[in-house]
């Protein structure tokens, strides 16, 4: 009788011990954590970093010494996403919609709240998905609160084309796109834009002493013409400045 009591003592002391311990998750709770969770921040910037030779998948140029060669460096740019006021109550999985790879972010990973990972820019528009979940420190453990979405954009190859020589304010001809265009219709509408924004040519600037330099030229290479349009101009105004005069003597006298 007496084992019997302990039993049962024990068993009442797991039972309110579980309770405690796995408290329900109420409406209250939810609504702190969904407020915590709207909260999130998602953005990102583009930056360049070194990078080996392996991850940039090239090797240096020809022409480089021996040293320059050992000690080439490889520059890289890359879309830096930062993910903000993630709290201890939260946790954060980011999801690469175009590969599936998926980051998770705990309070601990962060620096006060905020942390960054970084992506290579690319030739395709990327889609993540920011799924935000209720940490281990609640009592409504791994419940999904939130979901953000990021896009980053892709590389225009197009922006280096001559076509877009003159004409590089068009949305189609900037360095980042968020919009996919292939070569013909980036092409066609390339044209349009220049038609109706320009005289369809680009025009060039030509330094001043480029320009300088090229008149100089061409009285060297045709000091005769030259000569023979100076002396004709010369001739002209003697002979009005002569007429002139006459005329004015002619009143006086």
């Amino acid at each position: 009788m007496k084992k019997i009591r302990v039993l049962i003592f024990t068993l009442m002391l797991f039972m309110i011990g579980g309770k405690y311990v796995y408290a329900a998750c109420d409406a209250t709770e939810t609504n702190t954590l969904n407020s915590l969770a709207a909260n999130v921040g998602k953005s990102y910037e583009v930056i360049e970093r070194e990078v080996s030779s392996e991850e940039a998948n090239a090797t240096p140029p020809d022409g480089l010494t021996i040293e320059e060669y050992e000690n080439y460096v490889f520059v890289r740019k890359f879309f830096r996403i930062y993910i903000t006021n993630i709290t201890e109550e939260l946790y954060v999985v980011v999801t690469n919609e175009n590969t599936g790879e998926e980051k998770t972010f705990n309070y601990a990973d962060t620096d006060n709240g905020s942390v960054y990972f970084d992506e290579r820019v690319g030739t395709e528009i990327v889609n993540y998905t920011i799924d935000i979940y209720s940490s281990d420190v609640t009592n409504c453990r791994d419940q999904r609160l939130y979901t953000q979405y990021l896009t980053t954009p892709m590389y225009n190859l197009n922006s280096e084309s001559g076509l877009c020589e003159g004409i590089e304010d068009y949305y189609l001809c900037h360095e980042y796109l968020s919009v996919d265009v292939d070569f013909t219709n980036f092409m066609e509408k390339a044209e349009e834009y220049r038609a109706s924004h320009t005289d369809g040519e680009v025009e060039e600037d030509v330094p001043v002493e480029e320009s300088e330099s090229g008149f100089l030229a061409f009285v060297q290479d045709h000091w005769l013409i030259v000569l023979g349009i100076s002396a004709a101009v010369l001739a002209a105004g003697g002979l009005i400045t002569f007429v002139v005069i006459k005329k004015r003597r002619s009143r006086i006298v």
